[in-house]
């Protein structure tokens, strides 16, 4: 029995030892996928070591062709026409032979943060998205227009390879309903305005900080001699707990992003920061993490364009009066400082006291629409993309003349001349509540506060949350801001 199980075991090592690895591609290159138009994208994928692999786009009459390395993998880059399709492309090696049909070429953009982008059109449980109902119901109209590939997959430890039990979807109603609900309102809206499809890659988590998105040697650069050893310490030695929200650094990026990264994409929309409000330095973690990300896709010129959006106004800390909140605001907006072809979405008008997913999902996404027409394909909308924001102060006696600049056709709207969430201080440092009315021109807001006779500061919105609807006069919020330089409390 002993020799015969020897045999056996010597003949099945001979037949491993001759087996060929199989031809094959990441989920990531499947059935009704996008790629970038005009450029050249990349197909990958692994198979034995030294065969022959062969690429061929339907949209022209070139194959491409790539050797399998000794570690198995191999890849090919192949230029893409104008948008259009579907097309197909096929990949042989030998005998073996991969189809990937119903391919459209159009406009890939990639979308990651945590839960306000990770919100489905669908909602939450008892949190809903303005305008959901509609949106699914006329989703099925997107089915050649809208390909959606979402990232969902455990933390790991080091980079994967591939996203398993993924692929992807046509647009309609099921899939729409579980697709980021920024990710759809930007995509549907992108491909009415421009007419090409659209390709959404969403890889976000809810509850997440923002360095598990992050290798490690971005993270040391970020913050490594910048901020204290004892924080500095925390951060690195973070672990992951089972069940709950990754927070070790890269585990996210090397389960959800790193699989596909590189696979061409017009641009990156990000909303993330709830879970990093403490952190004075998030505008550093922010710049490198878009760095890399640039790196790892191969963009060595800033030509992706980074969108993000500002964290909504909520009861943080159970007390909507503190300013945490505000502060961590101010420094998200210092990225843009930091980060060549980045834009922020202001939501400050569009949050919620008693919940963290705000419901006005759609006005964000037109902020990164209105972004992405402009700066990145050149249309000219009429209307400025960016936001309005305070360029200067004037101290006279009792009152305060903040002036604006971008409040396009004007602050605010007809009939409606008073403003929410104003404060005045004095010297003492101790704010008030303010009264302020949009001034003639509708440009500049003259703000005034029984309490403080002679204000040496204003700020508006700067708390957790606050009421204030400062808007220019096609709704796009202004965000919270100050005058004065004092140290957050």
């Amino acid at each position: 029995m002993k020799k015969i199980l020897s045999i056996l075991v010597a003949v099945l090592a001979s037949v491993a030892l001759f087996a060929k690895e199989p031809l094959t591609v990441p989920t990531v290159i499947s059935d009704h996928m996008v790629v970038q138009q005009q450029a050249s994208t990349p197909v990958w994928g692994w198979g034995e070591p030294g065969a022959k692999v062969k690429v061929k786009p339907s949209w022209g009459k070139v194959s491409y062709s790539a050797i399998v390395d000794k570690d198995g993998a191999w890849k090919v880059s192949i230029p893409t026409p104008s948008a259009g399709g579907p097309y197909t492309i096929d990949i042989a090696s030998g005998k073996e032979k991969i189809a990937v049909s119903d391919v459209l070429v159009g406009e890939v953009w990639i979308f990651s943060g945590q839960s306000n982008m990770d919100m489905p059109l669908r909602g939450y449980n008892v949190q809903g998205v303005d305008g959901m109902l509609e949106e699914i119901l006329s989703s099925p109209r997107y089915a050649d227009k809208i390909r959606m590939f979402r990232s969902k997959r455990p933390a790991a430890e080091e980079p994967q390879k591939d996203i398993p039990e993924t692929s992807w979807q046509v647009a309609s109603g099921e899939s729409a309903a579980r697709l980021s609900a920024i990710a759809w309102f930007f995509s549907t809206r992108l491909t009415d305005a421009i007419g090409v499809p659209v390709g959404v890659m969403d890889a976000s988590w809810g509850g997440s900080k923002i360095e598990p998105y992050m290798t490690v040697e971005a993270v040391k650069r970020a913050i490594e001699g910048k901020i204290s050893e004892s924080r500095y310490n925390e951060i690195m030695a973070r672990e992951n707990e089972p069940k709950k929200v990754p927070k070790k650094i890269s585990t996210i990026w090397n389960s959800r992003m790193s699989p596909f990264a590189g696979y061409t994409a017009r641009g990156f929309v990000w909303y993330q920061g709830e879970a990093n409000l403490r952190d004075r330095f998030y505008d550093k973690l922010q710049a490198e993490m878009v760095k890399m990300w640039r790196e790892a896709w191969g963009d060595t010129e800033n030509a992706m364009p980074f969108m993000f959006a500002t964290i909504a106004p909520y009861r943080y800390d159970k007390d909507s009066r503190a300013t945490r909140r505000a502060f961590f605001v101010e420094n998200q907006l210092k990225s843009l400082k930091l980060i060549p072809n980045s834009y922020a979405a202001i939501t400050e008008s569009l949050g919620n006291e008693e919940c963290i997913h705000p419901a006005k999902k759609r006005q964000v996404a037109q902020q990164f629409l209105l972004y992405a027409l402009e700066k990145v394909y050149g249309m000219k909308m009429g209307v400025p993309a960016c936001y309005p924001y305070p360029s200067g102060y004037k101290f006279e006696g009792n009152e305060v003349i903040v002036s604006f600049k971008n409040v396009a056709n004007g602050l605010g709207f007809v009939g409606r001349r008073n403003v929410k969430g104003f404060e005045l201080a004095g010297e003492d440092m101790i704010f008030y509540r303010a009264d302020a009315m949009i001034e003639k021109g509708n440009r500049d807001i003259r703000v005034t506060s029984v309490d403080v006779p002679a204000p040496v500061a204003v700020r508006y919105n700067f708390h957790n949350y606050d009421e204030g609807d400062l808007e220019n006069s096609y709704g796009i919020p202004v965000p919270c801001f100050r005058s004065d330089n004092w140290k957050e409390k």
